[in-house]
């Protein structure tokens, strides 16, 4: 794992005043999660499921799958390192800028890695995994339903990795899993730390065939997921909990955001299907203007340099509350006027 992840709020102490720095929704009402979390604490005084069978089971409920199909992670990122060492040794492709745990999980397990060059292409072995974000962290492109499947169905001998961990801040059509089911050389990722507001659970899991999955399950550790996080999954999942009360709302307001960035001059704001954005700065560097939006506006961004393909002025921001949105407008455009 790399460091300089988004959401890298505990590097600050308390100078963060409004975290856009995290592609989910800051403001997820969780108080009757964290009720419910204290009024079953005790748990913690005991080992939790080796394997968490029974919120596996209330996943499959929800997805209209068999819960063979399911398995719970300790986050999506659990779940990349395990597909990883499953396929250990592997030709990997992996289309740039995206989520950077891809190419480190591939490389600690001895993948061959290609960013989707031709030169890459041609010179690979045909037995390949293809990792897939979709919606895409950072850009907040969608890749249409159809021609996932489409991809996914015309090349069985390929594995597909489709990463969806933020499918529920997007209007745009996804694989679903109880459509998926039958297709071997596929897995499907799902975050429930991001669908629900909560990463610091660290709560994922993967979707795919039953023998696939059964797979990945002999590679995991027992153990991995905490008695909290499987109570915090169960009552998200039978609460049907939802980050944001109004989607609709809340990507109208994601374009407001973007309309007002893109009139910032110096600036450029790239298109988004997500509640998130990728910028860039037209000469002033990233790492700088978070320094200063910190501790100057008390304001966390994402530094997006450290992505494969994107510079030193790319930066990444993600919608939170329109009072906030606009303080984070006005505090750029402070920096850039004085940056000159």
């Amino acid at each position: 794992m790399i460091l300089g992840h988004g959401d890298d709020i505990y590097r600050y102490d308390d100078l963060v005043k409004i975290n856009f720095s995290s592609n989910v929704y800051q403001h997820t009402d969780l108080t009757a999660l964290k009720e419910h979390l204290m009024s079953h604490f005790g748990i913690i005084g005991n080992y939790p499921e080796p394997y968490p069978a029974t919120l596996e089971k209330l996943i499959a409920l929800k997805e209209h799958i068999s819960p063979e199909c399911v398995m719970v992670t300790n986050g999506a990122t659990e779940a990349i390192y395990l597909i990883a060492q499953l396929f250990r040794g592997s030709a990997s492709i992996i289309p740039q800028p995206t989520f950077n745990e891809y190419a480190d999980a591939c490389r600690i397990h001895k993948h061959v890695i290609s960013y989707e060059t031709d030169d890459d292409i041609v010179q690979l072995p045909r037995d390949r995994v293809y990792w897939i974000c979709n919606p895409n962290n950072p850009s907040g492109n969608v890749l249409m339903k159809g021609f996932m499947d489409y991809l996914v169905r015309r090349s069985p001998r390929y594995i597909f990795v489709v990463d969806q961990s933020y499918e529920t801040y997007t209007k745009e059509p996804l694989l679903k899993s109880s459509e998926m089911a039958d297709i071997t050389n596929l897995l499907i990722l799902h975050s429930l730390s991001k669908s629900y507001s909560v990463p610091g659970l660290r709560l994922g899991y993967v979707t795919g065939h039953p023998s696939t999955i059964q797979l990945l399950r002999s590679q995991r550790y027992p153990w991995s997921v905490s008695a909290l996080s499987i109570e915090a999954g169960k009552y998200l999942i039978k609460n049907e909990v939802k980050p944001v009360a109004d989607l609709d709302a809340y990507l109208e307001e994601t374009e407001r955001l973007r309309s007002n960035l893109k009139n910032i001059p110096c600036l450029r704001v790239f298109e988004t299907k997500t509640n998130y954005m990728l910028c860039e700065l037209e000469s002033a560097i990233a790492a700088d203007l978070k320094h200063y939006l910190i501790h100057e506006h008390g304001i966390l961004i994402r530094d997006c340099s450290n992505f494969y393909g994107l510079s030193k002025h790319f930066f990444r921001v993600s919608t939170q509350l329109p009072s906030e949105n606009d303080i984070l407008v006005e505090a750029i455009k402070k920096y850039l006027e004085k940056a000159g």
